[in-house]
């Protein structure tokens, strides 16, 4: 009821707002790199400050222009997990571990094993807006939903501020608490970030100190899925009282890590004339030398009140009260030499050079259950041949290879190519995308001790080709993509919930296409993925995904913007993978097949100047349908339906 109370006065607010706004009043308008405000005819002197942002690549700091993130349409869906893909496997609560349904979904933003199944929750340095606004600039956000016992909070804050036009500093906040719809499910997630950016003629400098903390309680799933599908079989039972297969179990994974990449260019100054009477002084970059310092430490920790031998029928180094941990920590450096393409007139192509450092220590517990090191270095040569300035077309060629260290060999090449074509009165994206790679397995998919797992391995490199290309309609609001990739010694955990290795190849090709169709104030979005494995029996995927929101749009009040819909999600059966809590690792099975389960959401967006609201009924068509199945991975049932709502509110001082 508070929930309610505090929805109800804040869309009050805004209606109330709404109808007292002057009907002349501008609304905001938006370019790829700031948020403007246009003054109103009353006030020309009331101007929203601009708020540039971008993005940068981890090894040498490339910047790459990006939106603000105030984009009202789709508010409903701004949370970590529908922003990683549109299918997902997971246990149905927002901070869990993830692995997308779609292969070429799934990320890796760090080397270490145990780190992976959070990337979507995790802020790597690519992941980071780097602003730059002429006066603070602020944001606050809160999602929740459920009832107070069994609520699903997420609080994100986030400040930003200009020491001088050249120097910004920003700091982010971003918590989780879903305390989980079934027993024993809770979740916490918490990211705080200190970070800012430098630019100058001469020098160029970003940084990052960041802490993450990821907190699971593990209740193994459900001791029967009819609970859900069948209670006229097993009883009916809240979902908070269903009987779970582990009680005392909790898991979790804590990264620190700090970033600093510096660039010092030399050039020369040129004037460039503006107009007919004007002229301005732009500095030409020669020749660049790059620094990139990286120091992450991550661990991860499974706890037991008691060792459940039942449903952990695996190896025990103790029978009592129990800690597995393990732990990674990395020491990289980089050093490049760049020739800005600025400067080549001719040829208007980058060319950089880097060799690259990286130490890395590991601790992990021996079968005496006592805390052991070790520990190796890797040293790599690479080059990158790039055009990244123009509006026609874009590309980079990256290659390096492992020349020192037990990696040595490792190789990785990769391009990239966009271009920007006329066609007619419209226009045509094309992109593509090409990689060879050659990799050694990360330390823990050869060695790791714990209570409940013990292996020794020495798996064989992982060789990956991979091809994939799109093709947009921008004015038509299409997107045509093809992707291939052939895999040979593919890793992954069977069905005992261990490392194996399948030494064959394995192909995967994924046709995906979005589609928008309007009709006046009605849109029909759609989002599909095709996608075959060659093994599924190795690597299961569902043959179909697929994503459709039909909505009416319209302005109230000539100022209140609102977006009224309804959402679905669906994928095709197939053997979905299993959870292992004591690794937080997904596996695979061939038993219980997941899935086709349409999850419906029913919402309303609004969105009036700086601030956007949204209302949602999360999983409908669970109060009505036969059909109950709502199953993201074998014995772990999404949310039922749940009332949700959130809002996002810019600040500007």
């Amino acid at each position: 009821m508070k929930k309610l109370l505090f929805l109800s006065i804040i869309l009050w607010a805004v209606f109330s707002i709404a109808n007292g706004q002057n009907p002349n009043m501008s609304q905001n308008r938006r370019s790829t790199s700031s948020v403007n405000k246009q003054p109103s005819e009353q006030n020309q002197t009331s101007v929203e400050p601009d708020v540039k942002a971008w993005k940068i690549d981890p090894r040498l700091g490339v910047a790459d222009t990006v939106t603000v993130d105030t984009i009202p349409r789709n508010f409903e869906d701004d949370n970590p997990v529908d922003r990683y893909s549109i299918a997902n496997s997971y246990n149905g609560n927002l901070a869990s571990p993830l692995q997308s349904k779609i292969f070429f979904d799934r990320t890796k933003k760090t080397d270490f094993l145990f780190g992976i199944p959070y990337d979507a929750y995790f802020y790597a340095p690519n992941d980071f807006y780097f602003l730059n606004t002429k006066t603070p600039y602020s944001n606050f956000g809160y999602q929740t939903g459920s009832s107070a016992q069994q609520a699903e909070d997420h609080v994100k804050l986030l400040f930003s501020l200009n020491a001088n036009k050249r120097l910004n500093f920003t700091g982010l906040f971003d918590y989780i608490y879903a305390r989980g719809q079934y027993m024993n499910q809770s979740a916490k997630a918490l990211i705080a970030a200190l970070y800012g950016s430098y630019s100058s003629d001469h020098y160029s400098a970003s940084g990052i100190f960041a802490y993450q903390k990821f907190d699971n309680m593990e209740n193994g799933g459900l001791t029967d899925d009819r609970f859900v599908t069948d209670p006229t079989v097993t009883g009916q039972y809240a979902t908070i009282n269903m009987p779970v297969m582990l009680t005392g179990a909790q898991s979790g994974y804590q990264n620190v890590y700090f970033y600093y990449n510096q660039r010092y260019s030399i050039g020369f100054t040129k004037t460039i004339q503006v107009k007919k009477d004007s002229v301005r002084q732009e500095f030409i970059p020669v020749t660049s030398f790059i620094h990139t310092l990286e120091y992450t430490n991550g661990s991860k920790r499974f706890r037991e009140v008691g060792v459940d031998t039942t449903f952990f029928a695996h190896t025990y180094i103790s029978h009592t009260n129990h800690t597995d941990t393990a732990a990674e920590m990395s020491i990289k450096n980089t050093f490049a030499i760049r020739m800005d393409e600025k400067f080549n007139q001719l040829l208007h192509f980058g060319l950089t050079a880097f060799i690259e450092s990286n130490y890395q220590r590991y601790m992990n517990l021996n079968t005496s259950d006592l805390l052991t090191y070790s520990s190796e270095h890797n040293a790599t040569l690479g080059g990158i041949l790039s055009k990244y300035e123009g509006r026609i077309y874009k590309y980079d060629f990256q290659g390096d290879i492992v020349i020192e260290g037990p990696r040595m060999g490792d190789f990785h090449l990769k391009g990239n190519i966009g271009g920007f074509f006329p066609l007619g009165k419209d226009s045509v994206v094309l992109r593509a995308r090409g990689r060879i790679e050659s990799v050694s397995p990360s330390y823990f998919w050869n060695h790791y001790v714990s209570n409940h797992f013990i292996w020794d391995n020495h798996f064989a490199n992982t060789f990956q080709s991979y091809v994939g290309g799109d093709l947009s309609l921008p004015k038509r609001h299409v997107t045509l993509g093809l992707q291939v990739a052939n895999t040979r010694n593919m890793l992954y955990f069977n069905s005992d919930a261990m490392p194996a290795q399948f030494a064959g190849n394995i192909q995967v090709v994924a046709a995906n296409a979005e589609i928008d169709l309007h009709a006046g104030p009605f849109v029909l979005e759609n989002q599909g993925v095709y996608q075959i494995s060659s093994n599924q029996a190795v690597l299961p995927l569902p043959t179909w995904s697929m994503f459709h929101n039909l909505y009416f749009k319209s302005t109230f009040f000539k100022v209140l913007e609102s977006q009224i819909g309804a959402s679905v999600r669906y994928n095709s059966a197939y053997y979905a993978p299993n959870y292992m809590p004591a690794t937080e690792q997904f596996y695979v099975q061939q038993k219980i097949k997941v899935g086709p389960y349409p999850l419906m959401n029913v919402y309303a967006n609004f969105h009036l100047k700086q601030i956007r609201i949204f209302v949602e009924y999360y999983n409908l068509n669970a109060s009505f349908m036969s059909n109950k199945s709502y199953f993201s991975i074998p014995h772990y049932p999404l949310n039922p339906m749940t009332l949700k709502f959130g809002f996002s509110w810019n600040f500007y001082s």
